[in-house]
């Protein structure tokens, strides 16, 4: 009796014990409803954030990592830290900062869409054509049909140019002030035979501007110019300013060499810049004043001595950011090589020529002038075509990779000019058909 009781008692208190999922007996698991379910280990599962932006392309910055460019997908474990911090970072526009609480379940994706609020140091740019339907093209980056407006440009110098075959590409620089639109009217005129000028200086390294805009530095050659007379400027840090004119002829090439004075007294320091791929855009002080490319360095000239913050952005890369001190008088050499973002998905081609100013055809459509750099390109092959007045045309083949910048240096080859000996042959030609004509006559 004393054992029935013991038994019942075990079996009631058995009984009462809630049991869920499954009882063990020895190392074996029985489930209770018939269905195994293994234990999974503390985050071993993850879900995804697709941060996005709008515009596109700003650096996304996860729990202070950097992760790309948006759109962006960001795997994160589900039972980690729930708490996040976001910001996307993109030129001409504000910083964008929020905090997310929580995590996604298993497989889950989150979208988070910042809507980017344009800076205060932006304006706009509106460009029109006579005849209109050209194409314009912005710092040899941005392109589009006249006319047309670029929105939201950060404030500083910008180079414009617009194409249109059959006339003679149009080139300036136009500064953009701080909310407001700066206007270029384009007059093309028809194609003439342009000319071209080679510029060197004592010391070499001198910053080459044509009528203001930047070229290069010496020793360069300078193409497509319209025969007639040009503004030329050379600067270097430690010497005063050479500025002079020049008379191009079509069809020839000018050649200026001129000695730099040494400056007692200087009052600027000169930057040079360049970056590794080419093709950044180049912000001082939060000012945009240029791009870098292969073919030389990206001079800034009368740079006042003191604190100031560089900033380069290219599509693909991760933004770089430094503080330099300068002194009067001092040149300073920049090489920055650029962190590129995580599993890239396009790749660049990059084109210099000798004279530079040729015009550039990437699979037949113009883009732009060299040296340039371009862009966001799908992986693939593409051909590359140079054109330049008086030259041989130049073609290649370039073969684009995810996440990396292919090279290309063009030499253009002078066409042939006709000599005195090649036209004799046309002359007797002609000579002997007005006889026969002549002879025609008079026998007829």
């Amino acid at each position: 009796m004393r054992v029935f009781i013991i038994f019942v008692a075990i079996l009631a208190i058995a009984l009462a014990v809630p049991v869920s999922g499954s009882v063990t007996i020895g190392a074996e698991p029985l489930p209770a409803d018939g269905a195994v379910t293994l234990p999974v280990p503390p985050g071993g599962e993850k879900g995804y954030f697709f941060i996005q932006s709008i515009p596109s392309g700003g650096d996304v910055y996860f729990d202070n990592i950097f992760w790309g460019e948006t759109p962006v997908t960001i795997p994160v474990s589900t039972t980690g830290n729930p708490s996040h911090s976001i910001r996307i970072t993109l030129p001409g526009y504000e910083t964008w900062t929020s905090s997310y609480q929580g995590n996604p379940g298993p497989d889950q994706t989150i979208t988070i869409t910042a809507t980017l609020t344009p800076s205060q140091q932006v304006g706009n740019i509106q460009v029109v054509s006579s005849p209109s339907g050209a194409t314009v093209t912005l710092d040899r980056s941005q392109s589009a049909i006249t006319p047309y407006t670029f929105t939201y440009i950060p404030v500083g110098s910008h180079e414009v140019s617009v194409y249109l075959s059959g006339y003679q590409t149009f080139y300036t620089n136009v500064n953009v002030n701080r909310g407001q639109t700066a206007y270029i009217n384009a007059v093309l005129n028809p194609v003439v035979t342009s000319g071209s000028l080679r510029v060197d200086s004592n010391p070499s390294g001198a910053a080459v501007y044509v009528d203001s805009i930047y070229r290069g530095v010496t020793s360069t050659i300078v193409g497509n110019l319209a025969p007639g007379s040009h503004s030329v400027r050379l600067s270097k840090a430690g010497y005063q300013d050479w500025t002079g004119t020049v008379s191009i002829s079509a069809g020839a090439t000018t050649t200026l060499s001129p000695t730099l004075t040494p400056d007692q007294q200087p009052q600027y320091a000169t930057v040079s810049i360049r970056s590794i791929p080419p093709g950044a855009n180049v912000y001082g002080d939060g000012v945009y004043v240029g791009q870098t490319s292969a073919a030389h360095a990206l001079v800034f000239t009368q740079v006042t001595p003191g604190i100031h913050t560089l900033l380069l952005s290219k599509a693909g890369y991760q933004d770089y950011t430094a503080t330099q001190t300068v002194v009067a008088g001092q040149n300073y050499d920049l090489t920055i090589p650029l962190t590129a973002v995580p599993n890239p998905t396009t790749g660049g081609i990059s084109v210099i020529s000798s004279p530079s100013g040729a015009e550039v055809y990437l699979n037949n459509a113009f883009r732009g002038l060299t040296p340039i750099t371009l862009d966001s390109l799908t992986p693939g092959s593409y051909t590359v075509l140079l054109k330049l007045s008086g030259y041989s045309d130049w073609s290649s083949t370039a073969q684009v990779t995810a996440g990396q910048t292919a090279q290309l240096t063009a030499t253009l080859n002078p066409l042939p000019t006709p000599t005195p000996s090649g036209l004799l042959p046309v002359t007797i030609l002609a000579a002997l058909g007005v006889l026969f004509l002549a002879v025609r006559k008079r026998s007829g």
